[in-house]
């Protein structure tokens, strides 16, 4: 496994397990606690993985038809005020983490995250590699050991709920407006081949630890209901000892994502002067960002699936019309 595609794959794998999806709150938001559910998580990721390869090709590609050119300066928009407002939530989310984990105050919990961020992503792209290098595997590691000591566990018992099929998409959208920014930033550092295997290894781990963790939530679902951080709950049915790989895994998939954000805004240039303007922002408190900000960029995200999938298939089809003219 060369190491210029194990950079991109954990850098998505990163980007994708956010604090939302490692506390579990967004598998139980978006796909409910029956058995199907795995199939329509599965679904959704490999949605995910598919529009993420479409677009990274889209990126090197460098023709872009001018009828496109408005849409695409509209879409990379839109990445960027996602982008920008991923990193809020997420320095918010760190100073909540740290207020629970050692009883710092959420004002400098956030400082100290907006500092860890700063400090990695100024040194441009070499660094944010270096980071998910470390941060990721530690992350899959904490999150996997935590499914399967649960899933091994004793007691626990499967719910059955009614399903929802909108969700799938929803799901999609919502996360691809994470990583599509992120894979546009990195597409320049990176060749085709390298790019195409590294998503696909990228999403195959996150495949393999949302199906263990959505497991756990299944299996002790008469736990999680009507919690804010469902693993938690879990956790400290598990036990004390579980408590500092929860810690780990929590902090962890903030600063992924925090970081992976935040490059996508900044590539490296202004951080200081962005972040800042960003970290007052996150002082509304990780709550209320949550519910304002997410379930308006989730809708807007359906509408780049259709766009990325619908100018594949039209490039498709204009590169098939010219072979056949040359012919």
């Amino acid at each position: 496994m060369q190491s210029k595609q194990l950079k991109p794959a954990l850098t998505v794998a990163g980007t994708v397990i956010g604090a939302g999806f490692a506390t579990g709150k967004e598998l139980i938001l978006f796909f409910k606690n029956d058995n199907i559910s795995l199939w329509y998580l599965l679904i959704s990721l490999i949605i995910m993985a598919l529009v993420s390869l479409l677009y990274f090709a889209k990126q090197k590609d460098s023709k872009i038809p001018k009828s496109s050119f408005f849409v695409c300066q509209v879409i990379k928009m839109l990445f960027l005020l996602f982008s920008a407002a991923s990193y809020t939530v997420m320095l918010a989310c760190g100073g909540e983490a740290l207020r629970e984990s050692v009883s710092l105050p959420f004002f400098w919990g956030t400082v100290v995250t907006f500092a860890i961020t700063i400090g990695i992503v100024s040194f441009g792209v070499s660094n944010v590699y270096l980071f998910n290098l470390i941060a990721t595997p530690i992350l899959l590691i904490c999150m996997s050991a935590i499914s399967l000591a649960g899933l091994f566990s004793p007691v626990g018992m499967f719910a059955a709920s009614q399903s929802q099929s909108v969700n799938l998409l929803m799901y999609s959208g919502y996360n691809l407006l994470s990583v599509l920014p992120v894979l546009g930033a990195l597409s320049s550092t990176l060749e085709k081949k390298d790019g195409y295997i590294g998503i696909c290894m990228g999403f195959l781990f996150v495949i393999t630890v949302g199906l263990l963790l959505k497991c756990l939530l299944l299996r002790f679902c008469h736990l999680t209901q009507n919690t804010a951080i469902p693993v938690l709950s879990i956790v400290s049915y598990l036990g004390n000892h579980f408590h500092i790989f929860y810690t780990v895994m929590l902090y962890l998939s903030i600063l992924t994502t925090a970081v992976n954000s935040f490059y996508a805004v900044t590539q490296g240039k202004n951080t200081l002067l962005i972040g800042l303007s960003l970290l007052c922002c996150s002082f509304l408190g990780f709550s209320t960002l949550i519910e304002t900000l997410y379930p308006f960029f989730g809708y807007l995200g359906l509408g780049v699936i259709v766009y990325v999938i619908s100018t594949a298939f039209k490039n498709q089809k204009i590169k098939k019309t010219k072979q056949k003219g040359c012919s």
